[in-house]
């Protein structure tokens, strides 16, 4: 018997071999910027931050000794949104730290923008001297004291949780002899204080009275 040729195997030949399909057309760069940017990246990281976690730098000594400047947290919103959309109610507890502002309505829940904005290079383009007179609320991470039905009196920088003295295992050695009056935590609220009880190291609830 004779010796079949790859030709012959296969049963085809060159001039048989399907060809090559061309390449589908780009779609327009918007289309590519609103796909890539938007829906696959943008969207997804608005959809984490907002509704499941972020991340938090600590700026400041308030927390100390739990927390210093540099240190980072996730804060988990997920619990909130379940709060606000009424599947959970109670989301906080005594003893949690959490991150919120001051009231917009006390002096003391604003300070001004911060001073290392004018070294940066493109702002050094412009005449940017009116953000010298702007403020703004910044983010607190306190612990929370009070919550709604208790009635918070700090005296002597010792606090008193509805005329009990509050056992706190996580404050500063260091205390202060800070004084609040009695301040009852209404529903929605709450009583916050930095674990920091050093004279003037912490802006919290003893200035500004409860927070939402």
């Amino acid at each position: 018997s004779s010796r079949a040729t790859p030709q012959e195997s296969s049963g085809t030949s060159p001039s048989s071999q399907p060809a090559a399909l061309p390449n589908p057309p780009r779609a327009p760069l918007w289309q590519r910027f609103l796909r890539e940017v938007i829906l696959e990246t943008l969207l997804p990281a608005w959809l984490v931050i907002t509704f499941v976690a972020i991340p938090v730098g600590v700026r400041g000594e308030s927390m100390n000794p739990t927390l210093s400047t540099g240190d980072y947290l996730i804060v988990l919103k997920t619990e909130r949104w379940l709060s606000a959309w009424g599947i959970r109610p109670e989301y906080v507890s005594r003893g949690d730290i959490i991150v919120t502002k001051a009231p917009p309505d006390n002096p003391a829940s604003s300070e001004p923008l911060p001073s290392y904005l004018e070294s940066l290079p493109v702002l050094g383009l412009f005449n940017w001297d009116f953000l010298r007179d702007l403020r703004f609320r910044p983010y607190l991470i306190k612990r929370v004291i009070g919550v709604p039905g208790d009635t918070v009196e700090v005296k002597a920088g010792i606090v008193y949780i509805s005329g009990a003295k509050l056992t706190e295992t996580y404050t500063s050695a260091a205390r202060g002899v800070d004084d609040a009056p009695v301040t009852v935590v209404r529903d929605g609220t709450f009583y916050i204080m930095g674990d920091n009880r050093t004279r003037g190291s912490s802006l919290d609830s003893r200035a500004f009275r409860l927070v939402r």
